[in-house]
């Protein structure tokens, strides 16, 4: 990526420098790209509202939060942006990207449909133990309501679609979801933001544990069907919040070209 971030040229491109502390005071630093580190962390702060629509991310900026030099932190931006996640502006800079209704919607579809065929398979091999643990996991999310813990909720969240994949035996299906849901999550964790949800989630949760304890595949797949399409009803409130696709700082316009002769 060129630099189009207007943000200078101040950082050395080496990945070799000692282990710099990520957020949160973890080295970003192990087995993986150390780039791969950066992606997934802004990727993260994105997905849950950290870094809200229309943020700036100057490289150098990045760099000096991150504690990382400029080569990871360019080529996070690059996949960010074809993720859908940031958008780069030639000249101008690179922001947050607006949430895509179009790309929830598409992920929605690809998560609704995967999901209920987990929970149809998981429906047959459900045993005691796997049960016991699903509710552990909607008793975590309880705590999480009692608590006013969204971010906990989310975790809870995730791992009680994780385990469902898990009694399926499909856990690479789970990943394809994991990877097609990233719009989805966005409004997702947004609708998180109302504590009043998540009593109603918490409600569906249990909807379709008890077609999972029943053997009910019917009972459970329509369960986590409305679970999944809940999302509409934030989805459908967003096209008048949502911030504009170009943010202020990047709508400048350009000087017009002068026509020859």
């Amino acid at each position: 990526m060129a630099d189009d971030t207007g943000t200078g040229t101040g950082a050395v491109d080496n990945e070799s420098e000692p282990a710099p502390s990520g957020p949160r005071g973890q080295p970003m630093r192990g087995d993986r790209r150390l780039s791969g580190q950066v992606f997934d962390h802004l990727r993260d702060e994105i997905v849950r509202g950290a870094l809200p629509p229309g943020t700036p991310m100057a490289e150098l900026d990045l760099c000096a939060r991150l504690g990382v030099s400029r080569t990871p932190v360019r080529e996070a931006l690059i996949k960010l942006a074809e993720e859908g996640l940031v958008q780069i502006y030639p000249q101008r800079g690179t922001f947050v990207a607006p949430i895509s209704i179009e790309a929830a919607r598409e992920a929605q579809f690809v998560r609704e449909h995967l999901e209920c065929a987990l929970v149809a398979e998981a429906v047959r091999k459900i045993d005691a133990t796997s049960l016991r643990e699903i509710n552990e996991i909607i008793a975590r999310q309880e705590q999480a309501q009692r608590e006013g813990t969204p971010e906990m909720f989310y975790e809870a969240d995730e791992a009680f679609h994780d385990a469902i994949a898990r009694v399926s035996g499909h856990m690479r299906v789970r990943e394809v979801v994991r990877r097609a849901k990233l719009h989805f999550d966005r409004v997702r964790y947004l609708s998180l933001q109302d504590a009043g949800r998540i009593p109603l989630l918490i409600n569906q949760h249990k909807e379709i544990v008890e077609g999972l304890a029943n053997c009910n595949e019917t009972h459970a797949v329509a369960a986590m069907r409305r679970h999944l399409r809940e999302v509409f009803r934030v989805l459908d409130a967003l096209p008048a919040a949502a911030p504009p696709v170009v943010p202020a700082t990047a709508r400048r316009r350009r000087a017009p070209r002068q026509r020859p002769g």
